[in-house]
């Protein structure tokens, strides 16, 4: 897969980043110093981290000028500061399908995304129909109870 993307919002100084794209070639980050530059690459870095140790903190991250405001108004534990998307090449399908059947997946276009309190969020467009039918192909039911259309 290729990072094409990303998306910083309430991570230190960045209230927004906006979306961020991701040449294939050369991306350069570039701005005035206290901008934003290692906060944005921080929160990247927290998104699924080489090693297990590096966490996201409300207390230590999220902007503290706003953390008793948006407290009133929504579980910041839930809240997500970093997303991701990611193009998924065709060595990275032929797996995916192999695991969870042809077809399924619509896009090569996935995110993932990473919550405060730790978990993460793929998000992808799948055709449900070829999961369902993946997972009764896959199933082992008692005889009689298949039936095709």
């Amino acid at each position: 897969m290729k990072l094409t993307g990303v998306q910083i919002k309430n991570f230190r100084n960045v209230i927004d980043s906006g979306e961020v794209f991701i040449q294939p070639d050369v991306t350069c980050i570039v701005g005035k110093n206290e901008s934003g530059k290692t906060a944005f690459l921080q929160a990247l870095h927290r998104l699924n981290p080489a090693q297990g140790n590096v966490s996201l903190s409300i207390p230590d991250q999220y902007p503290a000028w706003l953390e008793k405001q948006h407290r009133k108004k929504m579980n910041l534990d839930t809240f997500c500061p970093v997303r991701a998307t990611f193009k998924i090449e065709p060595d990275d399908r032929t797996i995916l399908e192999e695991r969870f059947g042809k077809g399924v997946l619509k896009s090569d276009i996935v995110a993932l995304s990473r919550q405060y309190d730790g978990k993460r969020i793929f998000e992808f467009d799948a055709d449900e129909k070829a999961v369902v039918a993946s997972i009764l192909a896959g199933a082992a039911l008692p005889k009689g109870t298949a039936t095709k259309p």
